[in-house]
């Protein structure tokens, strides 16, 4: 993958389709919570992260907007500690790609907050992380779905990224 800083990850009309074709199973945080110790949640989205840590589950990893559905009219709170960063919508920058694979390779619990649009930082999640992650996101005006990681999720990611554009800066 050559990905550098400055560039970016452009997603196409026919793979967003592909994304929003990937099999998930509508959730709740009863459900990730059922789950037990073996599995890490990762939360993608302000209100399913609301949700989540609402229930009493932490996630691993949280990464939001401090919007829900492009709007700030419902206030979400900026947490002292997160890393800031800036993902135009469409794209998945060098930095939130490589700060994801840091989180994960460190091991220690983080929270993301982006500038601009974070849906589509749950590929780089599937990428890095392991069989034993679910991944918790909003699918707006239907409810939460979750993905459980696995070797064929990954290969399919995987196929994505490789076949993606990737812009960079002059």
């Amino acid at each position: 993958m050559l990905l550098k800083s400055g560039c970016r990850f452009k997603v196409s009309t026919s793979i967003n389709a592909e994304i929003s074709a990937t099999k998930h199973i509508l959730c709740s945080p009863e459900y990730l919570n059922a789950l037990g110790s073996g599995f890490r949640v990762v939360s993608v989205g302000d209100v399913t992260t609301e949700r989540i840590v609402a229930s009493g589950l932490v996630p691993f990893l949280q990464i939001v907007d401090l919007k829900t559905k492009r709007s700030e009219s419902i206030a979400f709170s900026h947490i002292e500690g997160s890393f800031v960063i800036k993902n135009e919508a469409g794209t998945i920058s060098h930095d939130l790609f490589f700060l994801i694979r840091d989180i994960f390779t460190q091991k220690k619990p983080a929270r993301i907050e982006v500038n601009g649009e974070e849906d589509l930082a749950v590929l780089p999640i599937i990428y890095y992380s392991d069989d034993n992650t679910v991944v918790a996101y909003g699918v707006p005006d239907v409810g939460m779905a979750c993905l459980r990681v696995d070797s064929h999720l990954k290969l399919i990611v995987n196929n994505m990224l490789e076949r993606m554009e990737i812009e960079c800066q002059n």
